[in-house]
């Protein structure tokens, strides 16, 4: 094969890897603007102003906010999201990482909070324990859930729709499952 046929081949392999990449940009645009609206409700949620505009009342807790490691990153067309929570009675963390390759999805719905679905077992799951003795563990699972963990924000029917579209811009089909708020 002569050379220019070479640099032909790997300036379209660039071309369509950047055409790729793009469409896939929608998703995590999306999803990333949406992480930051959540946790902006969320803390509106949790303060209670006073007639004064003091803040009083209500406790926020570290396990009232959402926190990221790996704020919805695609890597070779494989969703990837990373939150860190605190044990509810043990002192310490958890990382919760979530993984879905993009053609598995198929419903983005919403009860509790919005998720997407896919067929048994195609999200995988690693938890990774930290505790404040020096302990560890790790753990690996399967499920067809994958939660993005936004509840707070009601009335968007309207982000199922850009979801879907930019799946469908990225060569990928997802429908809208059911929706409730």
């Amino acid at each position: 094969m002569s050379k220019i046929k070479v640099l032909q081949l790997l300036c379209m392999g660039l071309i369509l890897n950047n055409i790729s990449l793009s469409q896939t940009h929608s998703i995590t645009e999306i999803l990333q603007k949406t992480l930051q609206q959540e946790n902006e409700m969320r803390n509106r949620v949790y303060t209670e102003i006073d007639t004064a505009g003091n803040e009083i009342g209500l406790f926020k807790m570290d396990i009232d906010s959402l926190v990221t490691t790996e704020a919805f990153i695609i890597k070779n067309d494989t969703l990837y999201y990373t939150t860190k929570q605190h044990f509810e009675i043990e002192k310490g963390y958890y990382l919760e990482q979530q993984k879905v390759a993009l053609k598995d999805i198929i419903l983005i719905s919403k009860d509790i909070g919005i998720f997407f679905e896919t067929k048994p077992d195609k999200i995988c799951i690693t938890r990774y324990e930290y505790y404040d003795d020096g302990n560890s563990n790790q753990y690996t699972s399967t499920t067809d859930l994958f939660r993005t963990y936004f509840i707070s924000l009601k009335e968007n029917d309207y982000l199922a729709t850009a979801i879907i579209k930019a799946f469908k811009e990225a060569g990928y089909t997802i429908k809208k499952g059911h929706w409730f708020d």
